[in-house]
């Protein structure tokens, strides 16, 4: 049916590349953002405790 007689040229392959970043950043990057401050969050509670305790 398709039938590719050629490599895909370089500026296409960074074109698909570049808009992958963008829509992935687009998607993930509010749940990864707040992911991680609940994390470093959790991880700061933690070292306060053990401080207190040790």
């Amino acid at each position: 049916m398709f039938s590719r007689r050629r490599f895909l040229s370089l500026p296409m392959v960074v074109g698909a590349a570049l808009i992958g970043v963008v829509s992935g950043k687009a998607i993930f990057g509010p749940p990864l953002d707040e992911y991680w401050k609940k994390k470093l969050q959790d991880d700061e509670t933690t070292r306060e405790s053990n401080t207190r305790s040790g």
